[in-house]
């Protein structure tokens, strides 16, 4: 399910040079990351929501499944911005079932010819922090857009 058609197109006002702004008119305008995270929190409301199992936000079901909020606004970001390219690589695995070795794993052989035991990044960065989780960066960590990142094509 494509969520690019789920926004209205917004009404264009003529501003003239005798009309006033109004105090929304003269707000900041709100970033691309805020704009689009009230989008799915509006869309994401309309969703079935139940109490969640020790989680203090509740699951929400969408697409057959039940998600955490944070993790489902990342999923709907992906899924409307990520644009593959022929050099992706894509590592999928559950939680907790090394993960982070997969990564590590992934990381040195893709990289392998770029670096040198003294010089590889695995020895001052985690591994998550070079392979990134395409559904955790967008809610948690707006200032990284790793889907935009050229250069990035482990995932």
């Amino acid at each position: 399910m494509s969520i690019r058609n789920t926004c209205l197109p917004m009404e264009i006002e003529t501003v003239t040079d005798t009309t006033m702004p109004n105090h929304d008119e003269t707000e900041i305008e709100s970033t691309e990351f805020e704009k689009n995270q009230k989008r799915y929190q509006d869309l994401i409301s309309t969703f079935p929501h139940v109490k969640g199992w020790g989680f203090k936000d509740p699951f929400i079901r969408y697409g057959g499944h039940w998600w955490i909020q944070t993790i489902l606004e990342g999923s709907l970001y992906a899924q409307e911005f990520f644009q593959a390219r022929p050099n992706d690589f894509f590592i999928c695995s559950y939680l907790k079932t090394g993960t982070t070795w997969l990564k590590s794993l992934t990381f040195i052989i893709a990289n392998r010819s770029r670096f040198d035991d003294s010089t590889n990044p695995l020895l001052k960065r985690n591994p998550h922090e070079l392979i990134p989780f395409l559904e955790i960066e967008f809610p948690l960590f707006p200032q990284v857009d790793s889907l935009k990142d050229k250069g990035n094509t482990l995932f």
